[in-house]
């Protein structure tokens, strides 16, 4: 293995060990105002790069929770600037899955008229490397000016058939779901464009496997919810490029008790990983079943893209983790249903 490889794995490894557990979580959960969750956080060194020359009785619940992802976007530069090798194109995958996240926060912006909720605040390190002018972008107005800004990038290619200039006619739904479905595409051609064997196997078990339960579980939310038709579930799917056969959905579609959908997941090879209560929060389960495999493959693997491709993982559930807590204090929920929300 490389220099590159060897300081990969050190580093995501590293910050890995300095993860919130068990203990913190139950400290965590003790605060009853934003500005303790703070002052906790503070100690952690994921997160005392954008939290320490933060006063902690000066901020509220949605600037705590930008920071937050401020410290993610660093500790992720930290590990791609080791990165000089000709998988590189590998590790920029979670630069689009970001990228992404911005073109949808700007579009939110533009439905609703509230500019306030763009992406701010950004390491530098991702405006260099971005695609396209972040600034501009999250300052879009309309949706013209939002196709504009992204021109000559491929996300102008699945935002233009949805164009429409009354924000409240925007299908933001099926925007979305073109995005994902694109990022899904862009995982999938890299991994068998710079992998091989077993390292090109593991790497698409990791992303087939959160593509296939995510199914799952929308099948089982637009039908016990939703009670949507077939059209309705199929435009939902992500169907290109995963294991489950379109047989095999058609299949879990046909259920008419939505509750039978969920016994996939149960007597599958995850099924040691659903929590022993019942599915009162049903993307808890799919959520519990991606952290458990992604650990795993922390412990136990020595393969750069492989460690860094976990560590994306657990790091933006450790991030969800914070969030329910936050959200948890804002809407005063009793301490054990916010426990009952987080996975670790």
């Amino acid at each position: 293995m490389n220099f590159a490889g060897n300081a990969i794995i050190s580093k995501a490894k590293s910050m890995y060990s300095h993860r919130l557990k068990a203990e913190d979580y139950e400290e965590l959960l003790k605060f009853n105002q934003i500005s303790d969750i703070v002052g906790y956080l503070k100690k952690n060194d994921k997160y005392s790069n954008t939290l320490d020359q933060v006063f902690d009785h000066s901020l509220h619940r949605g600037q705590l929770e930008d920071l937050i992802r401020k410290s993610y976007f660093f500790n992720v530069a930290k590990i791609v600037s080791f990165v000089s090798t000709k998988d590189r194109k590998f590790y920029e995958l979670d630069m689009i899955k970001r990228e992404i996240e911005i073109v949808l926060a700007s579009l939110r912006a533009i439905i609703s008229g509230d500019m306030k909720s763009s992406v701010r605040d950004l390491p530098l390190f991702f405006k260099q490397h971005a695609s396209f002018n972040i600034e501009e972008v999250t300052k879009s107005l309309t949706f013209r000016d939002l196709l504009f800004n992204l021109r000559n990038t491929r996300y102008y290619d699945i935002l233009q058939p949805f164009y429409h200039d009354d924000p409240m006619m925007i299908k933001y739904a099926d925007i979305e779901h073109e995005m994902m479905a694109k990022y899904h595409t862009i995982v999938i051609e890299r991994i068998n464009k710079y992998f091989k064997g077993k390292v090109k196997r593991q790497l698409l078990d990791i992303y087939q496997t959160k593509v296939e339960i995510d199914n799952v579980i929308k099948i089982y939310r637009l039908k016990k919810f939703y009670d949507a038709d077939e059209e309705e579930i199929w435009k939902a799917m992500i169907t290109e490029d995963i294991r489950m056969s379109k047989s095999q959905l058609q299949e879990l579609i046909d259920l008419e008790n939505p509750n039978d959908v969920l016994l996939t997941i149960e007597k599958s090879q995850y099924a040691d990983f659903i929590d022993e209560d019942d599915y009162v929060y049903i993307e808890y389960q799919a959520e519990r079943i991606k952290y458990h495999l992604a650990k795993r493959y922390m412990y136990f693997s020595s393969v750069p893209a492989i460690v860094y491709t976990v560590f994306i993982f657990l790091n933006e559930i450790e991030q969800a983790n914070i969030f329910n807590i936050i959200e948890g204090i804002r809407y005063d929920i009793s301490k054990s249903d916010i426990k009952r929300m987080l996975i670790y």
